[in-house]
């Protein structure tokens, strides 16, 4: 390597004492891709990260900057509820001739404070016009709906999620969605930017927050890319597909009446629990996500996340029924993610009528016997963020086609 791995490190670690894990993580990012100490930021602040002059590591505003900050041992038997600190720079070590005064992490993978997320600009901004990642502030509700704090526990490893049940009450739900959030995402601020409650109130369903939090992730990402958490009876997806069987079960819903739908991160957890857990959800949504297998540890999952080599699983095709929806500038997860997910073709379809809406391509993927087992929405100039989602929620994007809408109609379209 010919750049300088100690040095890479050390000014990772830098911004972390600084307050400014977006910071650390580029300089990974960059170490990582062979650009080390090739374009430098300027200082940063706690309350105001910059990001850098040239765009070696975004190349894009509109990029987020994190999708996988993860644990050293999760790939080993899904034991990453109790890794240590700082295994991501432990991984940037392992990979380097030795750095004897990097010093310790310290807090790093806990504790962050949120004000070091905002401010950045471009599309899908993570202060969403007015809302800051970590926030927890409760989304508006319709008279009678509510928006419950719970917890779910099992062998794996305990989660808390938030639970929307719509205005016609609990016994009268109708269906269940899981929403995964992507990075530096809570539940709260996902559910005020998607509006997915809304959508599901419509339909009489209730919505499921689970989250994520740096305690098992430092940049609160579901670890999508650690052989660990890829497997049914391990890590997260056994959370997951634990929580999702016990809200079955309270509200009384077969399969085909229980979805999962994720962006990015979220999404690519979502991807994973279609292929674990076949039996369990009637169909998934994967918005600017990756497919099964795309990565098994940090390096690989860079690679996946820019779009390069071909490792990744379609969807099985008896599996759950899949929309897919992507935004074709999309600088964080490279849209080419989108089609190793569909696996096929498909033939074009008219678009849903909303001439408010950023132009998009839908296709339908069908089976040998015609039936319809995926749709695919690919949006025109649409970033790293929820097409159709709110300014009051991080990563999104108000211009877009009403992403939640579409995958609510997708979910009843097999009644």
């Amino acid at each position: 390597m010919s750049f300088d791995m100690s040095a890479a490190m050390k000014r990772a670690l830098a911004a972390v004492r600084a307050q400014d894990p977006m910071g650390a993580t580029r300089e990974i990012q960059a170490a990582l891709n062979g650009t080390a100490g090739s374009e430098r930021p300027e200082p940063a602040t706690a309350a105001q990260p910059r990001l850098p002059r040239a765009a070696k590591w975004r190349r894009d505003p509109q990029v987020e900057d994190a999708e996988i900050v993860g644990d050293e041992d999760a790939s080993e038997g899904g034991k990453g509820e109790t890794s240590p600190a700082n295994s991501l720079f432990a991984r940037l070590k392992a990979q380097m001739s030795g750095c004897a005064d990097c010093g310790p992490l310290g807090g790093a993978r806990s504790g962050l404070p949120t004000g070091a997320f905002a401010g950045l600009p471009g599309q899908g901004l993570p202060n969403g016009g007015g809302a800051s990642p970590g926030s927890t502030a409760v989304p508006e509700m319709p008279e009678g709906a509510q928006f419950l704090s719970r917890s779910h526990s099992c062998a794996q490893g305990t989660r808390n999620y938030r639970l929307y049940i719509p205005s016609c009450g609990a016994a009268q739900v109708q269906g269940l969605v899981v929403m995964l959030h992507g990075c530096t995402q809570t539940p709260e601020d996902f559910a005020r930017g998607t509006g997915m409650n809304a959508a599901a109130e419509a339909a009489g369903f209730a919505v499921a927050w689970p989250e994520q939090t740096r305690e098992y992730n430092m940049m609160a990402c579901w670890n999508w890319f650690e052989a660990g958490h890829q497997r049914a009876a391990q890590g997260e997806p056994a959370i997951l597909a634990g929580l999702t069987e016990a809200l079955r079960a309270e509200f009384g819903l077969g399969p085909k009446r229980c979805f999962v739908a994720g962006l990015s991160a979220g999404g690519a957890m979502a991807a994973i629990l279609a292929e674990t857990h076949p039996d369990l959800f009637g169909a998934i949504g994967v918005h600017s996500g990756l497919p099964a297998g795309a990565a098994q540890d940090m390096v690989s999952a860079f690679s996946a996340m820019r779009g390069q080599g071909s490792a990744g699983r379609a969807a099985a095709a008896t599996g759950p029924r899949l929309i897919v929806i992507h935004g074709d500038s999309d600088r964080t997860v490279d849209i080419s993610n989108a089609q190793r997910i569909l696996g096929s073709q498909g033939e074009d379809a008219a678009p849903v009528e909303d001439a408010s809406a950023r132009p998009y391509r839908r296709r339908l993927h069908k089976d040998a016997e015609g039936r319809v087992r995926a749709e695919s929405w690919i949006v025109s100039g649409g970033g790293h963020a929820w097409s159709g989602g709110s300014s009051a929620g991080t990563y999104t994007d108000p211009q877009g086609p009403d992403a939640s809408k579409a995958m609510i109609r997708f979910f009843l379209q097999d009644d």
